[in-house]
């Protein structure tokens, strides 16, 4: 198989998207568990081939932005899983808001290929957001939203709009 179609970008009926390697016996969706082999997955109507497929970062560019917004490490690794897992959360607590972020990594083992990224937000306990990422863009585009969010309730610069925006002042929100 060639390698620019051992890759797929896959989606599910849950609203998971990944990246699948062709090389597997079967599709696995990582939110809801649905396994399907790949002749089964061409006539299903709950997962489906997107289109070829890659997230447009590495594990080291996804770790070195998390780094710089202060996110905190926590890896889960299985000698039988195919796959690494992280999980990276960011907590900031102001007088009204706790802010929880979480963001789900799992990574191909033996390559530097994402396979997925599950990103999480919670509000003083309450889910918000939960939602597949599959390029470095939208990664950026959440954070430096939450971040101007956070900014808006807090007297001083927290550590997630500090790394996203790199030290930028942030420029008033319109009235």
């Amino acid at each position: 198989m060639a390698e620019a179609d051992r890759y797929v970008e896959l989606g599910c009926s849950c609203g998971a998207e990944w990246i699948e390697d062709r090389l597997e016996p079967d599709a696995t969706c990582p939110w809801c568990g649905l396994k399907l082999s790949w002749n089964k997955l061409e006539t299903s109507d709950r997962m489906g081939i997107a289109g070829p497929g890659r997230i447009d970062m590495s594990p080291d560019h996804f770790q070195q932005i998390l780094e710089n917004c202060s996110f905190v490490e926590t890896r889960s690794s299985s000698r039988r899983s195919r796959y690494n897992s992280t999980i990276w959360t960011h907590l900031f607590a102001n007088p009204q808001t706790i802010w929880e972020v979480t963001i789900a990594l799992t990574s191909f083992k033996g390559d530097e290929q994402l396979r997925s990224i599950t990103f999480s937000l919670r509000l003083s306990g309450l889910p918000v957001l939960c939602t597949s990422l599959m390029t470095a863009e939208q990664l950026v585009f959440l954070l430096a939203a939450i971040a101007r969010s956070m900014e808006v309730g807090s007297d001083e610069r927290t550590p997630l709009p500090e790394g996203i925006l790199c030290g930028a002042p942030l420029q008033p929100l319109p009235a």
